[in-house]
């Protein structure tokens, strides 16, 4: 039998060969491994805007640093399309400062600062997080460039104004001072200058540094269903057939930029779950309502708007978002299809402040109507009140700028088409039952109180200093209205599904 000539391998030879093995392995595993990280996470970019409600109630005097707070996402964070964080997520935190402003001698205004360190996902992990506070929606407060809540300041108000009228008067000729300045209670009560957020406060946060998600935690899939091709072209024949745009007598206004399908019942379920409130009809207690939430700058949530009229009817509904100012609100009128049962035409816009006008006082709306038709989206999103959505591009003659309009508008000219299902166990936004009026205080109470504050915020001396130090800080310091401006974001909806194909709907 032959013998082989190879020479036997020994122990050495063996671990030398297994060694040289793994190496190889390792430099051709390297690589992958690589790949394989940059398939497992995925990162939500710096500047990156967080929208979430907060759970628990703020402020100035109630809140002291330390103190644990909560806020639920209420906007999903997406990109790409790709949802990375979803509605429902938690975001922790506390209290960084708060300071009163008390007597005003120390403070020119009440301030407060948030610190959200930590994102706890649906699927229960926590991750940190570095944020800064951007904006505190339709709030009569400010944020300034360091995230910081400012209050307003309390000589900025009618009834100071009315101080410096009624002071003299009440030292030089007190029978004509007295009761002017007893009016000055009823008429121009003073506000009250300190923070106080109720829970379901929406602020809007932007990330300070990229936030990295594992692979396991952002596969979120779009809890929402597209419509079929025959429904897009049954709701593209409604469009066609229907003005697109709102008038207020004869100037041009809204623009139609979202379609709900649904009954009476199934919106008021879904906006009432989502936090929005009916407006009221103008009468005269309404409007006193109005002046009075003006002259003490508090918000009133069933404010009347002014009619607009769409295909010669006025709006059926109007719903509307506000938090503590008469000035901002997000707001949304809806028509009754003149082809259809239940199918709303709605023009969705956001009041971001009030101009004055020949013969009376109007709000002004922030011109990209984009933004308020994402709001409305991702707000009956949150909801889970929604069957079935999507995006419908309108052709550009039906977007032509009426030099009459009442205000400049700025869109892509998509309408966000909704179907609602029946909405009988929505998902309630966090703060909705504490967004209800407060309960009444008593007369004497209320008397005792709006004393307190102008005693403190209107005698002759508070606003006489109080006015030298807004003069000082103003001429250092940018004012809240324009650094807030800068932090206004931009809202998305490129998390929606894609539109059906006509092979998955044939028509039929």
């Amino acid at each position: 039998m032959a013998v082989s000539s190879r020479p036997r391998r020994g122990p050495a030879w063996i671990r030398q060969e297994r060694a040289g093995t793994f190496h190889e392995a390792c430099f051709l595993a390297f690589p992958m491994l690589l790949f394989s990280l940059t398939l497992s996470a995925q990162d939500l970019p710096a500047g990156t805007a967080l929208e979430a409600r907060l759970s628990v109630a703020t402020g100035s005097r109630i809140s002291h640093p330390g103190d644990a707070i909560e806020a639920t996402v209420i906007a999903p964070a997406s990109v790409h399309g790709q949802i990375l964080v979803p509605q429902g997520s938690k975001l922790l935190g506390s209290v960084a400062t708060a300071t009163a402003i008390g007597l005003g001698l120390k403070h020119p205004t009440a301030s407060i600062a948030y610190s959200f360190n930590t994102i706890r996902l649906p699927s229960g992990a926590e991750i940190p997080i570095n944020t800064q506070l951007a904006e505190v929606e339709t709030a009569k407060e400010q944020v300034d460039n360091l995230g910081t809540v400012r209050g307003i300041h309390p000589i900025v108000s009618l009834s100071s104004i009315w101080t410096y009228c009624a002071a003299p008067l009440l030292l030089v000729d007190p029978p004509i001072g007295a009761p002017l300045w007893g009016a000055k209670f009823l008429v121009a009560p003073s506000p009250n200058p300190e923070i106080d957020f109720p829970a379901g406060t929406e602020v809007v946060l932007r990330l300070t540094a990229p936030l990295t998600l594992p692979a396991y935690n952002w596969d979120f899939p779009v809890p929402i269903k597209s419509f079929s091709r025959s429904d897009l072209s049954d709701i593209e024949y409604l469009l066609k057939n229907s003005a697109q745009r709102a008038y207020i007598g004869n100037r041009a206004s809204d623009i139609v930029n979202v379609l709900l399908i649904g009954s009476p019942n199934q919106m008021d379920r879904a906006f009432h779950a989502s936090g929005w409130s009916l407006a009221q009809r103008k009468s005269p207690m309404s409007l006193f309502r109005m002046y009075h939430a003006l002259t003490k700058r508090f918000g009133y949530p069933r404010a009347p708007m002014n009619a607009l009229t769409l295909n010669g009817v006025p709006s059926a509904f109007v719903h509307q978002k506000t938090l503590d100012t008469v000035e901002r609100r997000h707001h949304v009128r809806l028509w009754q299809s003149p082809q259809k049962e239940n199918v709303w035409l709605g023009a969705a816009a956001e009041d971001v402040g009030f101009r004055f006008e020949v013969t009376h006082w109007t709000h002004y709306t922030e011109p990209n109507i984009d933004n308020e038709r994402a709001k409305i989206v991702n707000d009956l999103a949150f909801t889970g009140c929604i069957n079935a959505v999507g995006l419908l591009s309108r052709a550009p003659v039906d977007l032509v700028q009426d030099p009459k309009a009442e205000h400049p508008i700025l869109t892509d000219g998509d309408v966000a088409v909704i179907r609602l299902n029946d909405c009988i166990h929505p998902n309630i936004m966090p703060g909705v039952s504490e967004m209800s009026p407060p309960p009444r205080q008593r007369r004497l109470t209320r008397v005792l109180r709006a004393f307190r504050n102008d005693l403190v915020g209107s005698n002759i001396l508070f606003t006489t200093y109080n006015t030298l130090k807004l003069r000082k800080r103003h001429n250092v310091e940018p004012t809240s209205m324009e650094t807030q401006s800068g932090n206004r974001i931009t809202r998305g909806l490129d998390w929606l599904p894609a539109a059906a194909s006509p092979e998955a709907h044939p028509e039929p």
